[in-house]
């Protein structure tokens, strides 16, 4: 049986990469003594599938983890409060359900995510809220991305799907819904990175702090939470 996790990785946790956050979970489900299956072949390794990587130095309240178990008598809540009760801080499960069969693993249905970026406004000029509004609806919004052998410039403005700014006594807080997934990834970085050039800043990405809301999959033209699937 699998089950989908939906979880927080805050605070320090930030500065641990992917890899090391399978590892921790690995080393969790141990302590917790769930009855998790493992691939077959000369190195088995536990079947966990993170759906969306984040991007080291960002947080998240809304990352996801499917973990396939052996048949087991044991409760949704159950499992929750045990690997709540063996995760370090920062990390902490807030929903968890058993899958159908017929549902695809997170890493294949991922087709949105949702970010909040807080940028401090010491640098900014008393324009920028005007100026964001402009670059977001820009017809057009090309970049430069980079490949191993050459770059490209590349149009963006249908990957970003919705965005909205507010602000707090610190911060402008810009708010983004961009396409994610094997198919169509766009990194919130990339996006700021362009806001900045527009603003005619320098961008430096320990600067802002990236925040990832949710993680969304594409159902009948909806943008729905992995949670909800």
């Amino acid at each position: 049986m699998k089950v989908r996790i939906k979880f927080t990785k805050e605070g320090n946790l930030k500065f641990i990469g992917h890899l090391d956050l399978l590892r921790l979970f690995q080393r969790s489900i141990k302590k917790a003594e769930l009855p998790v299956e493992y691939s077959k072949g000369f190195n088995p390794h536990q079947l966990l599938f993170i759906a969306l990587p984040l991007s080291l130095g960002t947080t998240s309240e809304g990352e996801y983890i499917d973990i396939e178990l052996k048949d087991f008598p044991i409760s949704e809540l159950e499992i929750k409060d045990r690997l709540n009760s063996v995760f370090p801080q920062g990390l902490k499960v807030k929903e968890l359900k058993f899958l159908k069969e017929n549902i695809k693993n997170g890493m294949a249905a991922v087709d949105g995510a949702e970010y909040d970026i807080y940028i401090s406004k010491e640098k900014l000029s008393d324009h920028f809220y005007q100026k964001t509004k402009e670059f977001f609806e820009q017809k057009e919004i090309w970049v430069e991305k980079r490949g191993k052998k050459e770059s490209k410039k590349i149009n963006i403005k249908d990957k970003i799907f919705d965005y909205s700014i507010r602000e707090n006594k610190d911060s402008w807080i810009i708010n983004l819904l961009l396409s994610a997934g094997s198919k169509d990834n766009l990194k919130a970085e990339i996006v700021i990175k362009a806001l900045y050039e527009y603003n005619l800043l320098d961008f430096k990405e320990y600067e802002i702090d990236i925040h990832r809301i949710d993680i969304f999959s594409r159902i009948d033209n909806q943008l729905i939470p992995l949670s909800n699937i």
